[in-house]
């Protein structure tokens, strides 16, 4: 039994039931029930005092606890695949545990270096923009159930990469050498539109930060205004549209990954309902909106 699937699709459907329910019947629904799902921005404007809110901020500590595991795992495989270091018994151990005894992959060992190396520079990035680069407002809000799928993602996704990785899972490869060399043209192209969507989301997140500072960089409000230039032309939360665009770079590279199509399925569906609501907001909340800034997909939706 693999928990980590388990546990992405338990997110999945919710996220898919909740979000079908909340865009189509919230004025029938009880308040507690926007309150589960809307937050920051967005969040829902009756109060039922019945669910459990932590500061935004908080989303810092998602990437504390992917910074150290992050590095942890990525400088184990390194030793693993670059220095034949066995793999750790207790590691073997709680990966039978978690994701089952039957692991079998058919990803070679590039692909998961690939792979890993691509989500550690997101990490340590995401690391960087929440304690250096974001300014969460004073008053926004998640609730705690938001908070605690927070700090499972990154560790469920991490795990889902070497869960079903040579030498960490049975292999009908034998003896087979990391060799970046052999990394295919599509491979490459995946890299590169990562690394475009990385760069892009980094830039986005600049921007909406330094909507709250003056031009020292020092903090002056945290009051919410339209965002402009890069990728807010086209679209309304583009570092969100570029977080689906790098996992599905993810997704690519690791094809035959089952475990990692469902992080990625969650990614997507989650990150469509957080851009759809924000798509509203914005046009609500601003009448100068631009018309022709789309929500999903650049002119069209």
């Amino acid at each position: 039994m693999n928990y980590i699937q388990i546990i992405f699709s338990l997110f999945t459907s919710i996220i898919i039931i909740s979000s079908t329910a909340l865009n189509f019947l919230e004025s029938r629904l009880p308040t507690i029930f926007s309150e589960c799902i809307r937050y920051g921005k967005f969040a829902a404007t009756t109060k039922s005092n019945m669910v459990i809110q932590v500061p935004k901020s908080w989303f810092k500590h998602f990437y504390v606890v992917a910074f150290f595991e992050q590095t942890f795992i990525f400088g184990l495989v390194l030793m693993v695949y670059c220095w034949d270091m066995p793999v750790p018994s207790f590691l073997m151990y709680f990966l039978d545990t978690i994701c089952g005894k039957d692991r079998i992959t058919y990803i070679p060992k590039h692909k998961v270096f690939i792979a890993l190396t691509l989500l550690t520079l997101q990490v340590y990035r995401r690391f960087y923009d929440t304690h250096k680069i974001s300014v969460f407002g004073e008053k926004a809000k998640i609730n705690l159930m938001h908070y605690l799928v927070g700090l499972v993602h990154y560790p469920g996704a991490i795990l889902a990469i070497i869960c079903e990785a040579p030498l960490f899972a049975d292999s009908y490869v034998k003896n087979e050498k990391l060799d970046l060399l052999s990394t295919s043209f599509s491979d490459k192209i995946a890299i590169l539109i990562f690394l475009w969507a990385w760069k892009h989301q980094y830039v986005c997140n600049k921007i909406l930060a330094d909507l709250r500072k003056n031009k020292e960089g020092k903090v002056v409000n945290s009051e919410y205004k339209l965002p402009e230039g890069d990728w807010f032309e086209y679209l309304t939360a583009p570092h969100q549209t570029a977080e689906i665009i790098m996992y599905g770079c993810l997704m690519w590279i690791l094809w035959n990954n089952i475990t990692w199509f469902f992080v990625f399925s969650w990614v997507v569906c989650n990150q469509v309902e957080t851009i759809l609501l924000s798509h509203w907001w914005y046009q609500k909340k601003f009448e100068n909106f631009p018309k022709k800034r789309k929500a999903l997909i650049p002119f069209l939706y």
